[in-house]
């Protein structure tokens, strides 16, 4: 998907623009294609936390449910003869139970696949393929388990699947952020068995997945909406000065602290066959310091991150950058992406026979 808002508009039918339109300020996209399929992530969660919350939590041997992100929605609609869904809402169980959903990037624009009811995730990942939708971007919804399965590759890739939460959103000081920021990094990160998948090629030569950073990020700011809540959350949030990466409004935050800004950036030393020098990565690292504090600027708030996600050959802090950070009163936290599972194994035994943890840990 172009990033130019002028191309993405040429992609989108005359329903979905209208969908977009705002009284002042007219339509507003993503930045990205991470961004958009963010948002459609977030959207979906609430649609499916929605129908759990009119059901009263889970419903015993429901059928799963399928969302499909259309970035042409008005063609795939007449492709599949599917029926627009006007003013839906998911306490109705003909539009979630068994059912497979075409659906806009922010769901409102929806419509529903005719003559379809899958019993099983199985019978889900067949129906998709048949229907010409294996490599699409997708939501499955368990409603016996409150599940959510996020398939950001299609049918044949890999899938994240989280857990909705019905429990009143939280708020956030900076003991509590960084919990929840290494728990992400636990899950999605840390090795290559993380549900983000965040390695490609062999143990020896690996390097990161493609578009690693906004992948990064913008599951970052989903895991954050599930526990703030979707509308206290944003990714990709465009101002004067670029674009912040994420942003936890003032509403998510404890007393006092106002809004929060997350600037993200993954470290590497090596793009495919090309090596990225020291002084490269120290660079990069401190123009995410200095975006972040000017973030933090914009939005009036008093907590600034930014969070280095460090698939560097070596697991060493960057002394200038760690100095700059400080400078600025940016809250730097590093956390390394073991490029094989033994590799964590021996850095955490080591770490705790000396005594200490491992970069970015929170007890």
């Amino acid at each position: 998907m172009p990033e130019n808002h002028d191309s993405i508009s040429g992609l989108l039918d005359e329903q979905a623009l209208a969908s977009l339109k705002d009284g002042k300020t007219g339509p507003s996209f993503p930045a990205s294609n991470g961004g958009l399929e963010a948002t459609f992530f977030s959207k979906s969660r609430t649609f499916f936390r929605d129908w759990l919350t009119s059901k009263g939590g889970c419903t015993v041997d429901a059928a799963p449910c399928a969302i499909i992100l259309s970035r042409a929605i008005k063609q795939d609609v007449e492709r599949q003869s599917a029926e627009y869904l006007w003013h839906y809402t998911p306490d109705l169980d003909v539009k979630v139970n068994g059912r497979i959903l075409i659906a806009s990037f922010d769901l409102s624009v929806a419509a529903l696949v005719p003559k379809v009811h899958c019993t099983s995730k199985n019978e889900i990942a067949d129906t998709l393929s048949k229907l010409g939708f294996e490599d699409s971007v997708h939501c499955v919804f368990l409603s016996d388990s409150a599940d959510i399965c996020l398939c950001k590759s299609g049918v044949y890739g890999g899938v994240i699947q989280e857990k909705i939460s019905l429990e009143r959103p939280i708020k956030l000081n900076s003991g509590s952020l960084d919990k929840h920021l290494w728990n992400f990094h636990c899950k999605y990160t840390q090795t290559p068995s993380g549900a983000i998948k965040p390695w490609k090629g062999s143990p020896k030569d690996r390097i990161t997945c493609d578009n690693a950073e906004p992948r990064i990020s913008s599951l970052l700011g989903i895991h954050l909406q599930g526990i703030v809540g979707e509308d206290n959350v944003v990714i990709e949030d465009h101002n004067s000065h670029g674009r912040i990466d994420i942003k936890i409004l003032k509403h998510a935050m404890c007393n006092g602290l106002g809004a929060c800004v997350l600037e993200c950036k993954v470290l590497r030393s090596r793009y495919e066959l090309e090596k990225v020098s020291k002084n490269k990565t120290i660079s990069q690292a401190s123009d995410g310091v200095l975006q972040a504090a000017q973030y933090r600027k914009n939005v009036g708030g008093k907590l600034a991150y930014l969070c280095c996600f460090d698939a560097r050959d070596e697991d060493e802090d960057q002394p200038h950058v760690v100095a700059l950070a400080a400078q600025y009163d940016v809250l730097l936290r590093r956390y390394y992406m073991y490029s094989s599972t033994k590799d964590h194994r021996d850095a955490e035994a080591a770490a705790t026979a000396a005594g200490r943890t491992l970069s970015g840990a929170v007890e």
